[in-house]
């Protein structure tokens, strides 16, 4: 619909970087300030059709596709961007259409929001970024910086809905309340009427609807894959061609795996995906052979070394096409830049490059890492817990997830490990060490089987129990959206790991603590001293 014309001239639009407003690419803060107009509109003509009974196309699908881009937009290119824009832009024209054509059918009154952008099929990408970034400015200064910062927490908890939605409908599920609930909080972001009470209730009402999402994924997790168990994962390779499938999809690996069942190749998972090695259905698949790499270390390099192609399962990982083009492959809808997309019903490109790549020549024994946990043998370990917290013997639990942490945050967790006192008990999915009060279960990052792990937790222990205290590793939206669920469910201790400003901008993490008493982390000492008193 527009031109693919585009000029590198991100640099101009550094005003939100200047001003500390933004944790994203000033161009891309200004290009999502248009497609979230858009979407609020989109979104606000959708329920309108709903309330009148209109038949209507729904617009589940394109929000589906447009929020994740926004999550990591560096990743596409600016053709696909732009395709992105055209497509929504679209789809609000259309909507629009159609509620008032049937207004004006039927003789009703109807409230009409002309969309705030008005696009044409020759604009560039630059210029659609300019109208965003003059928005932008233009709203900075009608607002406070408090509203703002309401603004970008509600955009984040969306972000994070309409991934665990996607990741739902992977399984072929779906919840259509929540659906609902994304669109009254896509329409809140761009309603100046509302006060920001009524928004931090938006914020509240889809973390909670969020937290609903965890349990159906973990729940379709465990009717699919069947049971989850503890065991050793093997970070050894083998000599041979292999595979590498990276990300948090299980639904892509397993299918790969079950349609290369007597493959001649190995297959190495990357990430999130060790957790796929605990799953009981997964067993069957003589050829997983193990897990490959450090992503916390470094994906990149695990990438760079790895001797076959890769598949991205739910990518976060920016400007790889610059040194893996060609080798890297994707199964997402909008796949990033440089990565060649393939449809799950055909994976023969993929196959072809594990043929003609050079595979392992020696392979490489390394120590293998626990994965998993025995449910029954975790239930006696929380019910001796409890046991001993009855008796007094345990006056202290701290919780700490998710997988991912800094080498800083290595340091500080080593050190608050070190100065708590004997009666603490240490939940952790992170960081560990061979402190004797000290359950380690390690799920990667998947954030829905830590939930089912914490509900039994719950089961025993409350969550509004004064001795409880949560530490947050990893600064990803779904984290954040699980920090405000948790803080509105009554936790009292929750600690946020310091996060880069580039990913998260310290003045959200201002109003995390103001409105959902959230405290970053200081210094061991220091922390400590604010739950042990």
């Amino acid at each position: 619909m527009f031109s693919n014309k585009f000029h590198e001239d991100g640099n101009d639009y550094n005003d939100c970087v200047a001003r500390g407003n933004c944790s994203t690419a000033p161009n891309i803060k200004a290009l999502q300030e248009v497609v979230f107009s858009f979407l609020s509109l989109l979104a606000y003509y959708e329920i309108k059709q709903t309330e009148l009974n209109i038949s209507y196309y729904d617009n589940m699908e394109v929000i589906m596709e447009t929020v994740p881009v926004f999550i990591n937009a560096e990743k596409y290119s600016n053709i696909q961007l732009l395709e992105v824009v055209s497509k929504v832009y679209s789809k609000l024209l259309y909507a629009r259409k159609e509620y008032l054509n049937f207004c004006n059918e039927n003789n009703i009154e109807c409230k009409d929001i002309k969309p705030e952008f008005k696009l044409t099929p020759k604009m560039t990408l630059s210029e659609i970024i300019k109208l965003g970034d003059k928005s932008f400015l233009a709203n900075y200064r009608k607002v406070t910086a408090f509203r703002k910062n309401l603004s970008e927490i509600l955009v984040i908890v969306i972000k994070s809905a309409v991934l665990n939605l996607s990741k739902l409908k992977s399984f072929d599920k779906s919840d259509d309340d929540v659906y609902f609930t994304i669109l009254e909080c896509l329409c809140a972001l761009n309603n100046r009427k509302y006060s920001n009470d009524e928004l931090i209730k938006y914020i509240n009402k889809l973390t909670k609807a969020n937290c609903g999402l965890l349990e159906l994924i973990s729940n379709a997790q465990y009717d699919k894959f069947g049971k989850i168990s503890e065991l050793m994962v093997s970070k050894s390779t083998e000599p041979g061609k292999a595979l590498l499938v990276s990300g948090s999809n299980l639904n892509v690996l397993y299918d790969i795996l079950d349609k290369t069942s007597d493959a001649d190749f190995s297959v190495y998972t990357h990430s999130d995906l060790i957790i796929a090695h605990a799953y009981e259905k997964f067993k069957q698949f003589k050829h997983l052979k193990g897990d490959y790499g450090s992503c916390r270390v470094n994906c990149i390099l695990d990438f760079a070394t790895f001797p076959g192609p890769i598949v991205l399962t739910e990518s976060n990982y920016p400007n790889i096409d610059y040194l893996y083009r060609g080798k890297v492959f994707s199964t997402e809808n909008i796949t990033p830049k440089g990565v060649i997309k393939v449809d799950s019903s055909d994976y023969s490109e993929i196959f072809d490059s594990i043929e003609i790549s050079k595979g392992f020549s020696k392979g490489r024994q390394m120590p293998s890492v626990e994965a998993g946990y025995n449910e029954e043998t975790l239930k006696s370990k929380i019910a001796d817990l409890s046991q001993k917290i009855k008796n007094n013997e345990i006056k202290h639990v701290v919780v700490i997830g998710m997988a991912d942490y800094s080498s800083i945050q290595e340091s500080y967790y080593k050190k608050l490990f070190t100065l708590l006192p004997q009666d603490t008990f240490i939940v952790t999915f992170s960081y560990h060490s061979d402190n004797t009060n000290q359950l380690y279960i390690n799920l990667g990052g998947n954030i829905e089987a830590v939930y089912r792990v914490m509900k039994l937790f719950f089961d025993k222990l409350s969550i509004v129990s004064d001795i409880l205290t949560f530490f947050f590793t990893k600064c990803d939206i779904n984290s954040l959206s699980t920090i405000i669920n948790l803080s509105n469910s009554g936790a009292k201790n929750i600690f946020l790991s310091q996060c880069p400003p580039f990913i998260i901008n310290p003045d959200i993490l201002s109003a995390l603590k103001n409105v959902y008493q959230i405290q970053p982390v200081t210094t061991p000492e220091n922390d400590i001293q604010k739950f042990i008193k």
